[in-house]
Parts: structure tokens; sequence; C-alpha cells
């Protein structure tokens, strides 16, 4: 079997179709068609395994070779690469949500981990879950949100700060930005809401929102950076400014708390203090919301320091401004999973190029994913969730993780038939279906 003669699962095949333009040959494109595929029915970005379990080339013998190629950019006929890919994820991405009135964009920095690598092309240091250094690669990734749920990609890239041409993170997150907003706008997009984390916070990166006319919420990482309570103040450190401010709304709030890699809400009594301040001296009015959490078990953090060009005043609720950062927390989820599921780090490429390829193909996958509850017709839907192992609940239609495993089985079904088939082997390819599905 050749790559000729891929089948379509899902109707991934269908999904991309417009990265057909990366390619001057059909052969090549199939061969791209193949390597997601294989991405897909794994769950790994190991060319071997992937190339054993794509349907259409688990029986070729020349699969992972013809994959490695087509990774490496062997090919003269061939534009692919994750810059490239990229540039279809984000239009694809902004198509989804094209003339919406709203779409609120969660970016969020995830560490490809290598620990036990050495030799792969130009690996940086990064940090473990207990956040020890270890070998690695920095990731930069967004997802956009509509005000009916839709999820899309919007933004992928791994990094290396010892990578050649690599200037700062900043510029990293700062060209990220404006690209973001830029497909947002040429789709229609009416307003965009960055929602962004700790990590994020640096006056570079709010001026360049500012001069994007975008709104953002933004957790503070500085407490004791120098603000002014009026424009022509005299500066003071923003914790001192916030603390200063009356407390206008307590409430329960149900709030993100990390336990080893589980994420778990936990209610918490919760006071609110808003206050605008002008940052950067004066230069950059923002609103700054304060939630503390008076009744916090012992070694939890005491709040949450958010700035926001949202209009927040005293006596107003802030309620949407800490709802859209809940959200992001709520995202991050998906990110996780699609670090896990979509096995990121199990890739072994030595070439940085051909590495950084390869996560970005993956991100292909985990955008196809994200569509498969609104393309697919009802049947297939069932049929994906039923193999997956959801229970039917008409008030909570199958997630991700359920689809994802469905389509792994039914990959997994569809490569047990074609190698029985292929090597002629007495056991019945029926057989292994009916273990497989638990029918008899």
């Amino acid at each position: 079997m050749t790559p000729s003669a891929t089948v379509n699962i899902g109707g991934l095949s269908e999904f991309v179709q417009p990265y057909h333009t990366l390619f001057q040959a059909r052969r090549l494109f199939r061969a791209f068609q193949a390597a997601l595929s294989g991405i897909l029915a794994s769950g790994t970005t190991r060319l071997a395994q992937m190339a054993r379990v794509a349907p259409g080339t688990g029986a070729c013998p020349q699969a992972e070779r013809r994959l490695r190629r087509l990774i490496h950019h062997e090919h003269r006929r061939s534009d692919l690469s994750a810059d490239t890919l990229l540039d279809q994820i984000q239009a694809q991405g902004a198509m989804r949500i094209a003339g919406s009135d709203e779409v609120v964009v969660i970016l969020d920095g995830s560490d490809l981990r290598k620990p036990h690598s050495q030799t792969l092309e130009y690996l940086d240091t990064v940090r473990d879950l207990n956040g020890q250094p270890v070998a690695g690669y920095r990731t930069l990734n967004a997802i956009g949100v509509s005000p009916d749920g839709r999820q899309t990609l919007l933004y992928h890239t791994l990094y290396s700060a010892l990578a050649p041409g690599f200037t700062s993170e900043n510029t990293v997150v700062l060209q990220s930005l404006a690209q973001i907003t830029r497909a947002l706008r040429a789709a229609g997009v009416l307003r965009i809401i960055f929602v962004l984390d700790r990590g994020f916070d640096s006056l570079r990166i709010l001026r360049r929102l500012r001069r994007l006319h975008v709104d953002f919420v933004i957790r503070a990482r500085h407490l004791d950076r120098q603000t002014r309570l009026r424009l022509t103040g005299e500066g003071e450190p923003l914790h001192g400014a916030l603390h200063r401010a009356p407390v206008t709304h307590v409430f329960e709030l149900a709030r993100p708390v990390k336990q080893g890699q589980r994420l778990i809400w936990r209610p918490t009594r919760t006071e609110l203090r808003a206050q605008q301040v002008w940052l950067d001296e004066g230069r950059l009015p923002v609103q700054a919301v304060h939630l503390s959490f008076p009744t916090r078990p012992k070694g939890d953090e005491e709040g949450w320091v958010l700035l926001t060009s949202l209009p927040v005043s005293p006596g107003v609720d802030a309620g949407q401004v800490v709802r859209l950062y809940l959200r992001r927390w709520s995202i991050e989820d998906v990110f996780a999973w699609t670090k896990t599921s979509l096995g990121w780090e199990d890739v072994r490429i030595h070439d940085f190029q051909a590495l950084r390829t390869l996560v970005a193909m993956s991100w292909v996958v985990a955008s196809y994913v994200f569509t498969l509850s609104e393309t697919l017709d009802a049947p297939a839907l069932r049929l994906l969730a039923h193999l997956g192992g959801d229970v039917p609940h008409k008030n909570r239609p199958p997630g991700k993780k359920t689809l994802l495993l469905g389509l792994q089985r039914l990959a997994a079904a569809y490569l047990t038939t074609q190698t029985t088939q292929h090597w002629g082997q007495d056991v019945s390819g029926n057989h292994v279906l009916n273990r497989l599905l638990g029918t008899r």
C-alpha cells in the first residue's frame, strides 16, 4: 500500500485541503496527509510509529523513510516548514471564527522537555514540573474562543534561545501578538481580547497591546512596579496602591489550584478591589483588579492582581475581568491535552528545523480535532464518541479527549484489517475488531 491510497480518517483529508498549496506534487501532499494520519492514529510524533499506524502506509517498508524526507525538506517541490504551516494554521483558524463580534485569545507558553536528550540541535534549558532546569525547547501557542464557545488554534511556534537568529523571548511574543491581530482583523473580528498569565507581564508587551488597539487582561507579576494613582502623582509600588483601595465586592470564587499535575477548582472567599493606575511613568493607564483570598489554606497564594484595558471602577462589577482570566485556566487544559495526547515530547529528530516542522504538524492535527464536534454528522460523531468510551448525556456533548480516543481506536481497527489482509495470516481481522470494540 502506498501513500496514494491514504484513507480519510474522520474527514482529515478534507480538513487539510488548504495545505495542498505547499506542495507542487500530489504524491508529496499525500505523504503529508499520511504523516498527519500517523500522528492522529498513534498519538505520537515518533516517525516509526507514525509510519506503522498511518492508514495507507502501514504495509509499506519505505514509509518511515518517506516521512523523514518530507519533514527534513528534502524535496524541491515542497514548501513544507514550521513557518509555512503557521501561515496556514493561522488563516484556517481565523476563518473558523470570521465575522465574530468578539474573540478571546489565550496565549500560552509551554515547554517541550527532553531531559534525556543530549544530541538534539540547539537544545535549550527549560523547567520541569518541579521547577528544575532540564533540556528542551520553548513553544508559544494561542487559542481563540468565539462567543458561542468555538475554539480554534491561532498561533504556534517552537523556538530555542540558542538557535541562529534568536533575539529575545519578548520579540517572539510581540511578533505573535501582531500576527494574531492582523489575522483576526482580516477575518472581520470586531473586538479582540488577549488573556495572558504572569509570564507576559512586561511593559513592552503592554505598550504593544495598546498600539494594536486590542483589549487585554494580564495577571501582574511585578507587584513592586512603580505606579501612579494620578497622571501627575507620585510613584509608589503597585501592591501598596491596591491595598489602600476599598473592598467593593465579596464573593465565593471557584479558583484553580494545581495539585501535582492535576488542576482542581477550589471554592474560596474572595475580596475584590479595583483601582485605575498609571504605569510606565504615567504614560500607560490601566485598570488594576486585586483579588485577595483571606480564608485560603496555609501555603496557598494570597491572591491575584489583574491588569486590564477593560473599564472597571469602584462600585462596578468586575466580574467580566475575573471570568476572562478564569477562562485562561480552562483553556490551559487544552494545551496540556494537546501536548500529551499528540506526543509532543516523543519527538526524536536531531535537526532543529525538521523538529519544528513535525511539532507544527501535530498542531495541525490538534486543530482538526477541535473541529470534530462541529463538522461531523450525528452518526459519525456518535460512533467516535462510542469508541472513545463516551456515556451519552443530553447536556454534555463528547469532548476532544473522547473523540480523539475514538479516532485512534478506529484507526487501529482499520490497521488491523489491512495488516491481516496483507500478511494473509490465519487470524481473523473481524475477530480482532470484535475484541477491540467489545462486541461478540
